[in-house]
């Protein structure tokens, strides 16, 4: 008597979550294999769903890819926010909090934001522009703690945390490469907002006058 062939069955995702749940395994691709991994089936083979059950849902790679961008910047998002309401207005608090949760994330994890927010990871023209408006919620977050700190201008504002939170990165990377220890990164994330927002570096910026 001939066997039944088997066939391995599809995940269930239900209806009012599926959207959400391949967005995880959107993430996860991209996590484990890289952005330029992340396509219509990547994620239907990571699913085991159908191809057609991904674009009932993206209409594109780059609309795919940018909600995938939304989906893993949404957690540091939220994290953020609730570490600007702990930080009591105290930008080395902020810096030190946002530097512990940097480190705190996965190598794969880590190096996928990296490349989100900095749009080194596609040539698409919308997919810059999203890298350039995720930026900009993280920078409008910061903006009233360090305008409160230091008195500069907005737009050397928005340039000193770019260039702090291009750090946060930077130190990650050098932890994860064995170049230092955790421990010694957060004592120069203080000392280095300490010194920041002591004013030691902030005068000559605060007396230029801009030329029109």
């Amino acid at each position: 008597m001939a066997k039944k062939r088997t066939t391995a069955k599809r995940v269930y995702l239900a209806k009012d979550n599926r959207r959400s749940a391949l967005l995880d395994v959107a993430a996860t691709v991209v996590e484990k294999l890289g952005w330029p991994a992340l396509s219509m089936i990547s994620v239907a083979e990571q699913a085991k769903v159908s191809r057609q059950l991904v674009y009932a849902h993206f209409s594109s790679v780059d609309e795919l890819m940018m909600e995938t961008m939304s989906h893993i910047f949404r957690d540091v998002f939220e994290r953020v926010r609730d570490g600007i309401k702990r930080s009591r207005g105290n930008v080395a608090d902020l810096a030190l909090f946002a530097e512990n949760m940097v480190s705190d994330l996965s190598p794969s994890r880590a190096r996928a934001l990296w490349q989100m927010m900095t749009a080194t990871h596609s040539g698409s023209a919308e997919v810059s522009r999203m890298s350039r408006r995720l930026r900009h919620l993280l920078t409008n977050m910061w903006m009233p703690i360090m305008s409160e700190s230091f008195g500069m201008p907005e737009r050397e504002g928005r340039v000193l945390i770019w260039m702090l939170h291009m750090s946060f990165w930077g130190a990650h990377q050098l932890v994860e490469e064995g170049e230092v220890d955790r421990a010694t990164v957060a004592k120069l994330f203080m000392w280095m907002t300490t010194q920041i927002q002591a004013g030691a570096v902030m005068a000559p910026l605060k007396a230029e006058k801009r030329s029109s």
